[in-house]
């Protein structure tokens, strides 16, 4: 009886040291909102992956959301733990209470950057004005640059949406914007500033486009991770990411992100999205 007794004592112990522990050896999933097609995601993110991997001692794996509001579902269910979301986004999946922000991306040097509205070259259409009954192609309502930021740009001009284009459309991709304005399904569209160089160097006929106007700045990514997540990894994810451009594994990284040009994180708060937020009350969201 005492040695039965024993084994109990020792299986009780393991149970509670396994309860108490960051789970080693469980994947880690990292989400990303997606901006680009699964292909380019991949060969973008990949290396990250590994250098996050080697950096907190637990494998990291990413997982590409299917749209805007996926990511928020999943890290609110516990089956993604970290998620890089837009600025809207953000906004809107921070008010569920179940994540919370670490840091925010830094692209091409920069920590904030412009929605534009782009038409075809040779379409006619040379101002705002000339929009009034075309078709207009937005990327996704949760999108900053591809919805929220253009909507409040346009209603503060006095050009509602629903009522001044013909026809509205969501994409649900940049490039996808960008085909639907080349091919004709729309006379305009909505993106964000570094989706023509991106679609440029897919050979995309960008030179057709002409840009009509540009938004306010704003944020770059929130990097968040969910409410729960054992705090020593969370404070490890944070410093392997604020430290991508101090080291060579992560200057490595830096160095292959070409379409987003990515080139560094640093640590953020959560009152740096407010501007998204009143942004987002001009366009009635």
């Amino acid at each position: 009886m005492r040695r039965r007794h024993a084994v109990w004592s020792i299986l009780a112990l393991l149970v509670a040291g396994l309860a108490t522990r960051p789970a080693a050896g469980r994947e880690v999933k990292f989400g990303f909102t997606p901006f680009l097609s699964e292909a380019d995601m991949r060969v973008e993110f990949e290396p990250l992956m590994t250098y996050l991997s080697d950096s907190v001692g637990q494998k990291v794996v990413l997982y590409i959301a299917k749209d805007y509001g996926d990511l928020r579902t999943q890290m609110e269910a516990g089956a993604v733990d970290i998620g890089s979301f837009s600025p809207f986004a953000y906004v809107d999946a921070v008010r569920g209470g179940k994540i919370r922000i670490i840091a925010q991306s830094i692209i091409d040097g920069s920590g904030a950057y412009r929605g534009i509205i782009v038409v075809r070259k040779g379409s006619g259409l040379k101002a705002l004005a000339d929009l009034k009954g075309k078709r207009f192609a937005f990327v996704d309502p949760k999108s900053a640059s591809g919805y929220v930021y253009p909507r409040a740009m346009l209603i503060e001009k006095g050009m509602i949406p629903e009522s001044y284009f013909k026809e509205t459309i969501f994409t649900g991709g940049h490039d996808k914007v960008i085909a639907a304005v080349l091919d004709g399904r729309a006379d305009a569209g909505a993106i964000y500033e570094g989706a023509l160089g991106v679609a440029k160097a897919e050979g995309v006929p960008t030179e057709n486009l002409a840009t009509l106007a540009g938004t306010d700045p704003i944020p770059h990514d929130a990097i968040t991770v969910r409410i729960g997540l054992d705090g020593g990894l969370a404070k490890k994810i944070q410093a392997a990411l604020v430290d991508l451009d101090k080291n060579e594994a992560g200057r490595r990284v830096i160095a292959n992100s070409k379409p987003k040009k990515l080139t560094g994180y640093v640590i953020a708060e959560d009152s740096l999205f407010d501007v998204v937020r009143r942004t987002a009350k001009v366009a009635g969201m």
